[in-house]
């Protein structure tokens, strides 16, 4: 069992309960939510190789795993706050959010880091070279508008270059699609849809394309390498 596969596998197999001993042969629940792209795929192979359930077999502890995909952060959080998720997974910028809402009350905090790779801002619009060029008449679809990973990163940007006080400026152009959607649309052209800020495998699939080109990466903006997406709970 690859390293990481296992240290995850042994967090998420406490986290079914609550991180305290049980009696031999106890049982636990636990759901878990993912996203779209390879940025979850430690999940894939969590889930695949039946890894918490293994690891819970080892303490004796019987734990029946409820897998579900919800795109965006936003269904995410909900789904968390609301009691109807355990444990979700999102970009780090929206679980700082929701960890400093939370404090003193559900207490929502990370567990886990999943990875760290580079999300490119894609165009399908020629004249579009910089986030300068982007229009009122461009829109871009990010998995949760205003809010995820890629609409914050985007923000940090316009901050840099139109201030402080402006950098929601493109947050009215933003519409929420997941990415194998946006992804879809840009490539096929034709739609609303001329940017989209993906996230891999989608944005190498895209780039294939020669109507797509990349304008921006998310690594541009944050200096280099960087957590891209974390468990939290």
């Amino acid at each position: 069992m690859n390293k990481t596969s296992r240290i995850l596998a042994c967090t998420l197999a406490l986290s079914a309960l609550g991180g305290i001993n049980q009696p031999a042969l106890a049982e636990g629940n636990i759901s878990i939510a993912q996203q779209f792209g390879i940025g979850y795929l430690i999940l894939d192979v969590v889930r695949d190789q039946r890894l918490i359930e293994k690891e819970g077999q080892k303490e004796g502890l019987d734990i029946k795993v409820e897998w579900r995909t919800i795109s965006g952060v936003t269904g995410m959080n909900e789904a968390l706050l609301s009691g109807a998720l355990d444990v979700a997974s999102a970009g780090v910028p929206p679980v700082l959010t929701l960890w400093d809402r939370t404090k003193g009350k559900q207490n929502v905090k990370a567990i886990a880091s999943l990875g760290s790779m580079p999300n490119y801002l894609l165009s399908n619009n020629p004249a579009v070279k910089s986030i300068k060029d982007l229009s009122a008449k461009d829109r871009i679809a990010v998995p949760a508008a205003g809010v995820g990973f890629q609409s914050r990163t985007l923000q940090i940007e316009t901050a840099k270059l139109y201030g402080d006080g402006d950098f929601k400026r493109f947050d009215k152009i933003s519409v929420s699609l997941p990415h194998p959607d946006a992804s879809a649309a840009l490539i096929a052209g034709g739609s609303e849809i001329t940017t989209h800020f993906s996230s891999p495998p989608f944005q190498y699939q895209a780039l294939e394309h020669k109507n797509v080109h990349k304008v921006l990466s998310s690594y541009d903006v944050l200096g280099g390498q960087a957590t891209f997406n974390v468990l939290y709970t």
